[in-house]
């Protein structure tokens, strides 16, 4: 029998991590924890007093003003939803390429939707994208439900992606030792180094190497400008993780001249014990073509398997169009996971959708 919702009864209000009463914490994650078994039942999920640490450290990023509402059906005095949205601050050395947009998120249990709670609680993201001068929307979505939703409301999918994810059990490690012999060998003056944390001395090239190479990435039509990894950027972060109890590893080539040629990173928060991500890796374009990105994937799976004995799963995700990154994947074994968009709508179409 499909659940019948009276719309006055969804409520939607703030909810402030630093602030919240344990209550609120005990209704945001029996919520959280739904979703997860809706969303990825097989998977590890973090710890309430992670997850909290997480939440609260991510709130006081200070280059970012990141917002966030829960949805309630107050006829049961549950959490249905949950709404984040944010936008970067002019402090931010990313604010000039993305100063008109807004991103967001909205997750509704299975059994809420279809009963017009999307479109209520997307009137809250367009007033304050709208309150905030912001043009542009962007979101991602990996759900059939979400896919649907993003398009009724006229939303474009600007950039297709993959979830892909390596069971270290499958790899064939001796293909991955010999990439970091081959890497080695056809690059003899260059250096590889590992880091949890990146030195003082280096760190304004490390920065403008990561941001180089972040900006590299296919973005397909994506309304995004360039994102800008600043020296403050990356102390703040790694604060920031520090104070989540999660771990950054960062490996990277240097070559005879001290340029920083490539690199890769990864993150592990502890809490998911068996999983951890892997996120931005690249090599600049002028060192591309001596297989710097395999000896670099490689040896960062090889330090994996010495340090961390209990990971078994890596995930990272890939724009369709990265076919570089993807052949190397796909050679070491990844597999897709999950498809996912990246889908965008301007103010106006918001607009539109809700009739205003």
């Amino acid at each position: 029998m499909a659940l019948k919702i009276n719309l006055k009864n969804i409520q939607i209000t703030k909810f402030d991590p630093l602030t919240c009463s344990r209550n609120d914490w005990f209704r945001f994650h029996e919520f959280r924890k739904k979703r997860h078994m809706e969303k990825n039942p097989d998977d590890p999920i973090s710890d309430d007093e992670s997850f909290e640490k997480a939440l609260q450290a991510n709130v006081q990023f200070t280059e970012v003003e990141i917002n966030i509402s829960i949805i309630n059906d107050i006829s049961t005095d549950k959490q249905i939803g949950e709404i984040v949205y944010a936008k970067f601050l002019e402090t931010s050395a990313s604010y000039e390429g993305t100063k008109h947009l807004v991103q967001f998120e909205l997750e509704i249990l299975e059994e809420y939707r279809r009963k017009g709670i999307g479109r209520y609680a997307m009137k809250l993201i367009y007033d304050y994208a709208n309150e905030n001068g912001k043009k542009v929307l962007v979101t991602t979505s990996d759900e059939d439900d979400g896919r649907a939703f993003l398009k009724k409301m006229g939303a474009i999918e600007a950039l297709a992606g993959v979830e892909n994810r390596l069971d270290l059990e499958t790899v064939d490690w001796i293909m991955v030792e010999n990439w970091v012999k081959d890497g080695s060998n056809r690059s003899p003056s260059s250096t590889l180094e590992f880091h949890y944390s990146i030195p003082e001395e280096i760190i304004e090239e490390y920065c403008k190497a990561y941001t180089e190479t972040m900006n590299q990435q296919p973005l397909g039509e994506l309304d995004v400008g360039a994102i800008i990894m600043s020296p403050e950027s990356y102390r703040q972060q790694e604060k920031m993780f520090f104070d989540m109890g999660r771990i950054w590893i960062t490996a990277f080539t240097k070559e005879q001249n001290s340029k920083i040629s490539g690199l890769t990173e990864m993150r592990y928060n502890p809490s998911r014990e068996s999983m951890i991500s892997q996120v931005l890796t690249g090599v600049q374009e002028e060192y591309r073509g001596r297989g710097l990105g395999k000896w670099l994937k490689a040896s960062m799976l090889l330090k994996i398997r010495e340090e961390y004995p209990q990971v078994k799963i890596v995930t990272t995700g890939n724009a369709n169009s990265n076919a570089p990154m993807l052949s190397i994947n796909n050679r070491l074994g990844f597999k897709v996971h999950k498809e996912s968009i990246n889908a965008q709508i301007t103010i106006e179409q918001l607009a539109e959708f809700l009739s205003l």
